[in-house]
C-alpha cells in the first residue's frame, strides 16, 4: 500500500494549486506520496465535490509495460460499488499536462489502527464493523476480486462511526476473472505478515481465494475487540509456524469466538463458506448485553469528539498501481447495485483430523554486494544490477518491467511466495524503497524451467522478444509474436502444469533462420489440455542463441527435470550467446 506521508515529508508537489484536469478538477494541495505518485485532494469543479487525485510519476507513465499492469487493476475495479468500499470515479489523461490520473472518493477520517490506539472497541460497535466489512468484501467476491490486504490501516473510520467504516486500498486486488493473474509482494503486497492468511505464505496448495480475506478479517476483529493485534508475524518461519493453528483466542468476548475461531482456521475449506455467512452471522446474533453505540470506545473521562489523524485519509492508502484502466481513454464512473440482505449459510464443522501441508523452509538467500567502483552508480543501473546479481536459489525466476530511481515493477516466477519475500525484503535493504513485485505461481513440476530461466538471468545478451495472451480459451488458439535482435535461432517450449516440455517452433508462421525483426515471427496453436487441469498454470518459452542447439529440439514430449539440465550442460560446451523470455498463461472455459 502507499501510506500517508507527514506533511513536513511530501516532496514539492509537481502540480500547484488551482491546476485544473481536463477542465473537470481543480487541485488544492498534495496530501501524500509514496514511490509511484502523488495524491492531492481536489474538487469537482461544477459542483466543489472534494476528490482525492493521484498522479502517477513522469517516468513510469512513460513507459509502456508499467501502464499495462496497472490498467489491469482498474478495469477489474471500476464497476464495484458499495457504501463501505472507496468509489473510483475517473480515469483518464490530462491533455494539456500529459499525465495520467485516477480521481477517487475522499475520506475523510481516521484508520482503525489509529482509532485502537486509544482502546479496543465495544463488543456491538465490533459486532457492527464486521457486519458492515463482511458486506462490503461479499460485494467485492461477487466481482470476483479479492482484497488480499484486509487490516486495520485499510480501514477508514469517518468521524469516529464504525457503522460509517470504508475499506481502501484495493490496489493490490487480483481479479479472478482476470488471466495470468498472481500473488503481489513488496509495495503492491503491503507485507503484511500480521495480517496475511496461510494460503499467502504458500500454505495449502497457496490458492488465494475469498477465504483469505476471511482469515484477514477474523485477525483485524481481533485487534478491535482487544485493542492489540495478536502478534502473527516475525521471521518467515515465524509466520508460517503461527499459521499452523487457530491463535489463542482466550481474550476474545466468548460471544463472538467461534466465529472467529471459523474464520481463523488454517486450511481455508474449514473457515466458513463466504463473506457473507459472516455478514450473516453478525446480524443475526443476539446480543444479550445492552445496546452500545456503534461508535469507538474511549477512554474514561474522554468527551473530546473523535480525534482525526493528521492527514485525511483519501483512499490513500490505496496502491497507485490501481491508477490506470483503459488505456488512455474516457471515464469510469461506478455504479450502485442491488445488495439483497444475505442468507445466513450455515457454518462449516471443523475437521480435527484434516492433515495439513508442511511448506518448507527456504534457507534465507545471502544478499548480493555490488562490487566497489570508481563512482556509484546511477539509482538505475544499481537496481538493475541488484536483480540481477541475486540468487534466490532454484525455482526463483525474476525480470524487472519498469524501473525508475523511485520505483520498480518486478515479474517473478516461482512455486511459493517465501523466496521472493526474502528479495523484497532484501531490496528494501540495499535500495532503500519497496519493489512493486508481481509472481506468477507455477507448479512444482516446472520448476526446472523456472531454475533454468534463474541461470540465464545474469546473461549479457538481449532476451527475446515474447508477446502472447494471458487466458486462451478452451478450444481457442494461443496467438503471439516472437523475435531476438541479437541471435538468428529461436526456438519456442510449451511447458505444461505437468512440467512436460514439447518444442513448439514449427508453429511460428515466418522462418528465423537468417535472422528475425522483433516483429519477425508470430505462432498460433491449440493448447493440448488434459481432463482437470483447465485453470492451471503453462509456461511459454522462447529461447535463443547463437548457433543451433540440438538438446532444444527433443523428437517428442519429454520431463523438464530431464529436458533442460541438458540443454545448460550443450550451451556450456559451446559456450556461445543464449537467452530466453517467459509467458504465463492459463487455459480457461
Amino acid at each position: 500500500m502507499m501510506p500517508t506521508t507527514p506533511a513536513a515529508q511530501i516532496p514539492r508537489a509537481r502540480i500547484g494549486p488551482g491546476t485544473q484536469l481536463n477542465g473537470i478538477y481543480e487541485i488544492e494541495r498534495p496530501i501524500a506520496a509514496g514511490g509511484m505518485g502523488e495524491v492531492y485532494k481536489g474538487r469537482a469543479i461544477q459542483t466543489g465535490d472534494p476528490v482525492a487525485i493521484k498522479l502517477m510519476l513522469p517516468e513510469l507513465a512513460e513507459n509502456e509495460s508499467a501502464l499495462a499492469l496497472f490498467r489491469k487493476e482498474a478495469s477489474a475495479l471500476h464497476n464495484l460499488y458499495h457504501e463501505a468500499i472507496v468509489r473510483y470515479y475517473v480515469f483518464t489523461v490530462e491533455p494539456t499536462l500529459q499525465c495520467p490520473y485516477l480521481a477517487m472518493e475522499f475520506v475523510e477520517g481516521e484508520s482503525l489502527s489509529e482509532l485502537l490506539q486509544r482502546g479496543p472497541l465495544p463488543f456491538d460497535a465490533t459486532r457492527v464493523l464486521a457486519q458492515r466489512l463482511a458486506g462490503a468484501l461479499e460485494a467485492a467476491h461477487q466481482r470476483g476480486i479479492i482484497h488480499r490486504d484486509v487490516s486495520p490501516d485499510n480501514i477508514i473510520i469517518p468521524g469516529g462511526e464504525v457503522a460509517r467504516a470504508k475499506i481502501i486500498d484495493f490496489g493490490i486486488a487480483r481479479s479472478t476473472r482476470l488471466g495470468g493473474e498472481g500473488t503481489v509482494i513488496g509495495a503492491g503486497f503491503a507485507g503484511k505478515y500480521n495480517y496475511v492468511s496461510p494460503e499467502q505464505l504458500g500454505m495449502f496448495g497457496g490458492d488465494v481465494t475469498a477465504k483469505s480475506d476471511i482469515y484477514s478479517l477474523g485477525l483485524v476483529l481481533v485487534g478491535a475487540l482487544t485493542g492489540r493485534p495478536l502478534d502473527m508475524g516475525g521471521s518467515q518461519v515465524d509466520v508460517i509456524e503461527k499459521r499452523r493453528n487457530v491463535p489463542d483466542l482466550g481474550a476474545v468476548d466468548p460471544r463472538i469466538r467461534p466465529l472467529i475461531q471459523r474464520m481463523l482456521q488454517p486450511n481455508p475449506a474449514d473457515r466458513p463458506e463466504s463473506m457473507a455467512a459472516v455478514a450473516a452471522w453478525a446480524h443475526d446474533f443476539a446480543d444479550a448485553a445492552p445496546k452500545a453505540s456503534a461508535g469507538a470506545r474511549r477512554p474514561a473521562g474522554d468527551t473530546a469528539p473523535p480525534r482525526r489523524s493528521g492527514l485525511t485519509y483519501a483512499a490513500v492508502g490505496a496502491l497507485f498501481a490501481l491508477l490506470l484502466g483503459a488505456g488512455g481513454g474516457y471515464y469510469y464512473f461506478l455504479y450502485p447495485g442491488p445488495h439483497p440482505e444475505p442468507a445466513r449459510p450455515e457454518l462449516p464443522r471443523l475437521d480435527p483430523q484434516r492433515p495439513e501441508p508442511q511448506p518448507q523452509r527456504p534457507e534465507p538467500p545471502a544478499v548480493p554486494t555490488p562490487p566497489p567502483g570508481p563512482a556509484a552508480l546511477p539509482p538505475t543501473d544499481k537496481i538493475q544490477r541488484f536483480v540481477n546479481q541475486y540468487d534466490g536459489g532454484d525455482c526463483f525466476f525474476i525480470v524487472p518491467v519498469a524501473v525508475s530511481e523511485t520505483a520498480a515493477s518486478i515479474e517473478a516466477y516461482g512455486a511459493t511466495p517465501l523466496p521472493f519475500r526474502a528479495f523484497d525484503d532484501a531490496f528494501k535493504r540495499v535500495i532503500g524503497f519497496e519493489a512493486d513485485i508481481g509472481l506468477r505461481q507455477v507448479t512444482s513440476a516446472q520448476c526446472p524451467a523456472i531454475t533454468f530461466l534463474g541461470r540465464l538471468r545474469a546473461s549479457p545478451d538481449e532476451p527475446p522478444y515474447l508477446r502472447a495472451g494471458n487466458v486462451v480459451r478452451s478450444g481457442e488458439a494461443l496467438k503471439g509474436g516472437v523475435g531476438s535482435l541479437v541471435h538468428k535461432n529461436i526456438e519456442l517450449l510449451l511447458v505444461s502444469e505437468d512440467g512436460t516440455v514439447q518444442n513448439v517452433s514449427s508453429q511460428m508462421v515466418s522462418d528465423c533462420v537468417k535472422g528475425c525483426s522483433l516483429e519477425g515471427a508470430s505462432f498460433e496453436f491449440n493448447v493440448p489440455v488434459h481432463a482437470g487441469a483447465e485453470g492451471q498454470p503453462k509456461l511459454l518459452l522462447a529461447v535463443s542463441s547463437a548457433d543451433p542447439l540440438a538438446g532444444l529440439k527433443p523428437d517428442r514430449p519429454i520431463a523438464g527435470d530431464q529436458f533442460f539440465p541438458r540443454v545448460l550442460v550443450e550451451a556450456a560446451r559451446k559456450t556461445q550467446g543464449f537467452a530466453a523470455a517467459a509467458k504465463y498463461f492459463k487455459v480457461q472455459r
